[in-house]
């Protein structure tokens, strides 16, 4: 099978015929950009709207911060400004007064006076004028909340409460927007089969428009810790005896607790109370019972299981002399 071949047609040119043909392409190529850019074009653009409240005021509802805008002019006109990076913004002192107002009037004076070009025109304006009420602006410090969920690896739990830092944040905005908050929400944790301390940053809920919050963000620490199972005899206090001498059997009960490994050592039978309420006592096969309650043990305790659940108990009479 043949190959075909493709002939250079400039191959037969003379280098002087290639340098005339490269300057009357060049010629052709400048012609043509003056023609193109000499055209009217309309594009749209956007303009920026930023506003400068007075002190201690705010708009009970957020002002738009930008507006379309068709603009009708030479190319010329936005080849240099694309290239010069031109922004179209409009700035306003909001005057002390109880509403205020702008006019599409208003932008398109001002927008006239940007442009600053008699050859440019406005031929659409997308605005539609802003009336906003102002009322005082307020600043509160409001707790944050967490919500968390956590899943744990194997034989290890949550060693003490979540810290987040900060624990508050200030909400700055309209008086009548702010007073109903009670709390500032963080953005969900979610982590899964912990097995050692986490710390990490979490963002805070983006506030509604109108309000700022500070900071944007909190720093989140997980205390992760092993545990273990940990037995100890603890006796039984009686409460509200039915005689002066209550014997109870037996005396002593077993609590078998869970706990981080680092409490191991510290945990005795003295950090517990276990009590005999004799007003919550009742007859069971014939036998006078009682059920005991665990009302003391350590604040690092995440389980713990009494053996037994009731004793028996009984009342010694005196002996007649």
């Amino acid at each position: 099978m043949k190959r075909l071949k493709i002939k250079n047609p400039l191959a037969d040119i003379s280098p002087e015929d290639r340098i005339i043909l490269a300057i009357c392409l060049g010629f052709a190529f400048v012609f043509w950009i003056l023609v193109k850019f000499s055209k009217e074009y309309t594009v749209v653009r956007t303009v920026a709207l930023q506003y400068e409240l007075p002190q201690g005021k705010a708009f009970v509802t957020p002002p738009p911060e930008s507006l379309i805008v068709n603009l009708t002019a030479q190319g010329w006109y936005f080849l240099m400004a694309g290239i010069l990076g031109r922004k179209y913004e409009l700035a306003y002192a909001v005057p002390d007064h109880s509403v205020f107002n702008l006019t599409p009037t208003q932008i398109r004076t001002d927008l006239d006076d940007i442009v600053n070009d008699k050859e440019v025109e406005i031929t659409n304006l997308v605005f539609d004028g802003v009336r906003i009420a102002l009322e005082e602006q307020e600043q509160l410090l409001l707790p944050v909340r967490l919500f968390s969920t956590l899943s744990f690896a194997e034989e290890h739990h949550l060693a003490d409460s979540i810290i987040i830092t900060p624990d508050s944040v200030w909400i700055t905005g309209p008086a009548s927007q702010i007073a109903a908050l009670t709390f500032w929400a963080a953005d969900s944790l979610i982590l899964e089969d912990l097995s050692k301390d986490y710390i990490g940053q979490l963002s805070l809920r983006i506030p509604e428009d109108g309000l700022r919050v500070a900071p944007d963000a909190i720093q989140v620490q997980v205390p992760v810790e092993r545990f273990t199972e940990k037995s100890i005899f603890v006796d039984v206090e009686v409460v509200n005896p039915l005689a002066d001498s209550i014997r109870l059997f037996p005396d002593k009960a077993l609590i078998k607790c869970v706990i981080g490994l680092r409490h191991y050592n510290d945990i005795s039978a003295a950090d517990f109370r276990l009590i005999a309420d004799l007003k919550k006592s009742f007859i069971r096969e014939g036998k006078n019972t009682v059920p005991l309650e665990l009302v003391q043990s350590p604040a690092y305790l995440h389980n713990a299981l009494i053996t037994p659940r009731a004793i028996e108990f009984f009342v010694i009479k005196p002996t007649d002399q």
